[in-house]
């Protein structure tokens, strides 16, 4: 998956290598120097001046422009009709949803979960889409809750299972949020606020404004006599899509090159670049500084709307850059530049103090419930878990100390925060502490999912000194982990091609209900359904064509 968060900012390198390589692109470079003060005969701006402008100047102006074109008809009266400009834009960003159709097809075919044994560990290993129907129906009405009634495009939200804090939000109206996004949060209101973020920028049309941005160049460079490759440099740096757009030629079609690969010399190369970075997924830290600001202020309206507590809001930012001061890996996917969280969380706050000066705050505002905390401590315990097996110690702690401090009966959450506190114990105390939690997921245990907490128990106790009733635990301990692992294998074998994959998460639903020790038995089952036959059989009805195909006397064929 890092691979594919890398692949924008690898087409823009390529592209950025093919342009300076090439000749062509050398002698437009000359004859149209960046840093010529002159302006042209009708006074228009030189490229110094164009050079010079802000990265947020620079954008809005560009975006200004284009839509400008974008809106412009071409012809008067009855022969009045689109502009070839809008045709492209239209026809561009039709590619670019149906790519994200693509994309979305493929993420959402991608559930998948197995249980692994490693040694005296067995445990369900998560990828793709999160296969926890009651966290993922919790996801997307939390997300569902915050769009405006009035709002006529359709949304959908989902979790796909990703140590990695980061988002994905497609053209389409799909939002992806990961595992390690929503384990950083703690309560509905914050979740609430990253979900109408990512849609928002949906909403605002950010994706056809930066097709729009990236197929306007060309005329804007003309008409401003500027040089070509100097703008599309400066789209690159503030457009998400545009860091692959850097050389000349866009009048090529952009439908015409496939997602994830550059072709052509540096003078035509550009065109099917903009497409084919745009249906790279989409991470929070792709989208510029003024679209992330307009959507950061367009979801507090929606926050506030939902009557959801803004006060959360802040702690999201807060709660990022902790998790990115502690891991350097948790930046990779959601939160970019440090200064730039820190401006954001900033703004956000002035924002929030404003709307409490006008009173548009609802009362009675709501923060979180205790079925959502239930579904989040689950979300943070398979999140430590893949943080754990990914060497991301300190979200693994985080995340399980988190879980089962919300659900203190969870065998799986308790031998997995015993594993990483022992493995990152210091002190002796500190190893205590995990052989305490060791203890309280064997006592929790009913199902036999983490045996290895007898053998972790029963190590602790292999001490030279260790007395006699020591020893003895040790080999109660020892026994009871061989009996147990051996009967959570039979009860693998069994479930692997009768019972659905996900019978750990039918498992977390029985437990949420007070079942805790219920095991599914094949055996079982065919008893029950045995007897429910014989004792309903002069209740059930059987159609007159069966009865005949019953009746009907078996005839054996001899045997050639």
């Amino acid at each position: 998956m890092l691979k594919l968060r890398l692949k924008l900012r690898w087409i823009g390198g390529i592209a950025l290598t093919m342009l300076l390589a090439s000749s062509a692109a050398n002698a437009q470079l000359k004859n149209l120097n960046p840093f010529d003060k002159n302006k042209n005969k009708s006074g228009a701006e030189t490229p110094q001046a164009v050079d010079s402008k802000s990265a947020e100047q620079f954008y809005l102006e560009m975006k200004d422009f284009a839509e400008g074109l974008y809106n412009k008809p071409q012809g008067e009266g009855a022969n009045q009709q689109d502009s070839d400009f809008k045709k492209r834009v239209d026809s561009e960003f039709e590619n670019l949803k149906r790519a994200n159709a693509q994309r979305a097809y493929e993420v959402n075919l991608s559930a998948h979960s197995e249980v692994k044994y490693v040694m005296e560990d067995r445990f369900r290993v998560y990828s793709g889409l999160y296969d926890n129907l009651l966290v993922q129906d919790l996801l997307n009405r939390t997300g569902q809750s915050i769009i405006p009634k009035t709002n006529d495009h359709l949304y959908a939200f989902k979790l796909v299972a990703d140590p990695v804090p980061s988002a994905e939000t497609l053209s389409t109206g799909t939002i992806y949020v990961t595992t390690g996004l929503v384990a950083l949060l703690d309560n509905k209101a914050e979740l609430a606020y990253v979900l109408a973020h990512e849609a928002a920028h949906v909403y605002r049309g950010h994706f056809k404004t930066e097709i729009m941005i990236n197929l306007a160049a060309q005329e804007y460079a003309e008409r401003n006599n500027a040089n070509l490759a100097t703008i599309q440099k400066r789209i690159a740096i503030v457009s998400a899509i545009g860091g692959a757009v850097l050389g000349g030629g866009l009048g090529h079609s952009v439908s015409s090159t496939v997602a994830g690969g550059v072709a052509g010399t540096a003078a035509g190369l550009v065109a099917g670049a903009v497409v084919a970075a745009a249906q790279q997924p989409r991470m929070f830290t792709d989208w510029n500084r003024v679209q992330e600001d307009e959507a950061d202020e367009l979801a507090l309206k929606w926050v506030i709307a939902a009557n959801q507590s803004v006060d959360e809001i802040p702690k999201v930012y807060q709660a990022l850059k902790d998790a990115g001061d502690r891991d350097d890996r948790v930046t990779l996917g959601f939160l970019g530049r440090s200064n730039r969280v820190r401006e954001r969380a900033e703004r956000i706050q002035k924002l929030i103090e404003e709307a409490k000066k006008k009173g548009n705050l609802p009362p009675n505002s709501l923060t979180s419930d205790p079925d959502f905390d239930i579904l989040l401590a689950e979300v943070k315990r398979d999140n430590g878990i893949l943080a754990y097996l990914h060497d991301m110690l300190d979200t693994a702690r985080d995340n399980l100390a988190k879980a089962v401090s919300i659900q203190s009966k969870d065998p799986t959450a308790l031998y997995f925060y015993a594993k990483v506190l022992q493995e990152t114990a210091k002190t002796d105390d500190d190893r205590k502490t995990a052989l305490q939690y060791y203890r309280l997921a064997a006592e929790n245990d009913h199902r036999h999912e983490n045996y290895g907490a007898n053998l972790h128990k029963a190590v602790a106790l292999l001490r030279p000194d260790a007395t006699g009733a020591e020893k003895q635990m040790a080999v109660d301990l020892l026994k009871k982990y061989l009996a147990e692992y051996y009967l959570s294998s039979l009860e693998a074998r069994e479930a692997k091609n009768d019972f659905p994959p996900h019978l750990e998460t039918v498992y977390d639903y029985l437990s949420r209900l007070g079942e805790y020790n219920w095991v599914v038995n094949g055996e079982d089952i065919l008893k029950h359904r045995a007897q429910y036959l014989a004792e309903n059989a002069s209740q059930i009805k059987i159609p007159d064509d069966a009865k005949a195909v019953i009746a009907k006397p078996v005839v054996n064929k001899p045997q050639k």
